[in-house]
């Protein structure tokens, strides 16, 4: 395992402080993300996409300062995301793994348990039987996007659609939750993965049929880019399946995937917002940078990190952590020539760049999986 080093102690203790300044802005609103500009955040009123990943700061926070006031928070927060178990999202994974899922491994309180089954269930009976895609849903919640359907699946799926999954074939045994899960990785394998390991956003399908009817993007530069973050789901949820199930095709693929993206990126492994992005020949200085998407990736390596005995396929992968974690702090504060910011602001993460819509600001999942990924390499532990 990696030794946890002097200068990522001081990080997760930079991040720390800002979770608890956070906590201070937003009070009952959940965070979103921060204008550089002002120093303000935007806040939602439920979490939109990626309130889990706001309790499970508080979380951390609370068990790694001792403060129980954070913890109670956390659950409170937990109960507040239950009225959203039937919206029709994607991102129930995310919302109720993060939340009710860690709760439990954290309390062993059944009334958590049963949350997050109840979302795993909801979540898997979104597949499109015709070819076992899961799709974004009629109700998917993202500030900034008004795309919706059973018919539409994006790259990012393998991520937010199984996280919980892996948790319930875990928990129960089912073999409902592996097989569904294999079914869309393959279609995303086959649909969205190029011959060069980079991936497509999104894909519109018959849903009687499940034959594909169009590919395009929301998020990236055109539709044929790659879009970074897209890009980070991916490599992480194929890892992500590796590490559940050991199939050696799904960490073949996340390699695949990983191997674009160092190849696409400078000494930092921090990407452009969009691999693709035709600025990038032009005038590569304008090009937004995404951390976000850098954060996710890392944070995937450091839950490999702290496994025992990993073949070499994965030890590979999990190589690359410590370049990547060092050059994402490069823009973590304090950093040279950025006197004006609190400690632990994670900068320049892009949402949606072509809204110009907090498109170099401090997002609020990039500071969760950072901090999540910190947490795992100091405890040697990942909270299931």
């Amino acid at each position: 395992m990696l030794k946890f080093e002097p200068r990522w102690q001081q990080a997760l203790d930079h991040l720390c402080e800002r979770i608890l300044q956070i906590r201070s802005a937003v009070g009952e609103q959940w965070p979103y993300h921060c204008d550089p500009a002002t120093g303000e955040w935007d806040t939602t009123e439920d979490g939109d996409w990626c309130g889990g990943h706001w309790v499970e700061c508080l979380r951390i926070v609370g068990e790694l300062t001792g403060d129980q006031r954070l913890i109670d928070e956390s659950a409170q927060r937990t109960e507040r995301l239950r009225r959203y178990l039937e919206r029709d999202d994607m991102f129930r994974g995310h919302r109720f793994y993060y939340s009710a899922a860690r709760q439990f491994a954290w309390t062993g309180e059944a009334k958590y348990r049963t949350l997050a089954l109840a979302a795993a269930w909801a979540v898997r009976s979104m597949a499109m039987p015709s070819n076992g895609g899961m799709p974004i849903g009629t109700q998917v919640q993202v500030r900034s996007t008004t795309l919706s359907g059973r018919d539409k699946v994006c790259v990012d799926n393998v991520h937010p659609n199984l996280i919980l999954d892996w948790w319930a074939y875990r928990q129960t045994g089912d073999e409902a939750f592996a097989q569904g899960a294999r079914r869309h990785l393959d279609l995303t394998y086959r649909d969205f993965v190029l011959a060069d390991g980079s991936t497509i956003e999104f894909i519109d399908y018959d849903a009687e049929s499940g034959r594909k009817l169009r590919h395009y993007t929301l998020l990236g530069a055109h539709d044929e880019s790659c879009w970074s973050r897209g890009q980070s789901w991916a490599v992480a949820g194929y890892l992500r399946a590796w590490e559940a199930l050991k199939d050696e095709r799904y960490l073949a693929i996340g390699n695949k995937l990983l191997d674009y993206w160092m190849a696409n990126t400078d000494e930092t492994g921090v990407p452009p917002w969009d691999f693709k992005d035709p600025a990038l020949e032009t005038d590569r200085a304008s090009v937004p940078l995404d951390t976000s998407a850098a954060a996710v990736v890392v944070e995937q390596l450091a839950r490999m990190a702290v496994l025992p005995d990993l073949p070499p396929g994965a030890q590979a992968a999990v190589d690359r952590l410590q370049p990547m974690l060092d050059g994402l702090l490069q823009h973590l504060t304090p950093r040279p020539g950025v006197s004006d910011r609190s400690a632990g602001v994670l900068l320049d993460g892009c949402f949606n760049q072509p809204r110009r819509y907090a498109n170099r600001s401090e997002l609020i999942w990039g500071s969760a999986y950072l901090l999540f990924a910190l947490y795992y390499l100091k405890t040697g532990r990942v909270v299931e």
